[in-house]
């Protein structure tokens, strides 16, 4: 069971991930409904999910440098309360 504070933690990391996604919707595959984030080695991965189905991972060869950077900056060296990842609701415009 996570702390008080690690949930205030993974809320904050969640929200963050939440709005760089909303704000560059348009790097994310069509029809993307969450994202889970991922940190290994500092090397931040974005899986991207319609429902309960991977439908593409972030980044790739069609990823702007722009979102990879801001991904990175924000997450590289965070360490997320749940060994899984973090976890943020998005939809995606197309």
């Amino acid at each position: 069971m996570p702390t008080p504070e690690e949930q205030r933690e993974y809320t904050r990391l969640s929200g963050l991930l939440q709005q760089i996604c909303m704000r560059c919707a348009q790097e994310l595959p069509s029809g993307t409904t969450s994202v889970l984030l991922t940190n290994k080695d500092r090397k931040v991965r974005l899986e991207a999910y319609k429902n309960s189905d991977v439908i593409g991972v972030i980044p790739d060869d069609k990823t702007s440098p722009a979102f990879t950077a801001d991904l990175a900056r924000c997450f590289a060296d965070v360490t997320s309360p749940d060994p899984d990842g973090v976890i943020a609701i998005v939809s995606s415009p197309k």
